[in-house]
């Protein structure tokens, strides 16, 4: 390699972290898309597809999305967040006080039909469903986050069914 090039491949890789440093202070919030990093762009995802949505804090104050669906409440948990904000991704969640009513047989049945939404028990007896979805500092549009939401939505659904809810 000549000298000139060498110079210019080193010049390159000590110029890269400072570009993607520059560039995730670059990042602009699309218009019709949702991303961990900004909350609020969840509820108004909410709020367009008609579920009455509000923004609070979780137990260690990260955020968390709190919406109604068919009149259930519904959480949306906020993670890998750096100091409770500039989160990467979500969490749907839903759980049900079951007691010993639901069998461990019919939570490993459940989680070995399914792909994306996964259930266990709580010490406490709490069955429970969970979704994570990773938005990264780009996000989804609000077509590809409505998908996921229906995904969710669904499988509450059947994992009622299945625990005899």
């Amino acid at each position: 390699m000549s000298p000139k090039l060498a110079a210019i491949a080193a010049l390159a890789i000590l110029a890269a972290p400072a570009v993607a440093q520059e560039r995730k202070t670059l990042d602009v919030k699309v218009p019709g898309t949702v991303v961990a990093s900004d909350p609020q762009s969840f509820v108004d995802f909410f709020e367009d597809a008609g579920f009455p949505a509000r923004l609070t804090e979780d137990s260690v104050g990260d955020p968390l999305v709190e919406y109604r669906s068919n009149g259930q409440k519904m959480s949306l948990f906020f993670y890998d967040c750096q100091e409770n904000t500039d989160c990467q991704a979500v969490q749907f969640y839903a759980g049900y006080r079951t007691g010993s009513d639901v069998a461990l047989d019919t939570i490993n049945a459940w989680n070995t039909e399914r792909r994306f939404v996964r259930s266990y028990l709580t010490e406490d007896g709490v069955s429970r469903i969970e979704m994570d979805v990773a938005t990264s500092n780009d996000g989804l549009s609000y077509r590809d986050f409505e998908a996921l939401l229906d995904l969710w939505l669904d499988s509450v659904v059947l994992y009622e069914d299945h625990i005899g809810w």
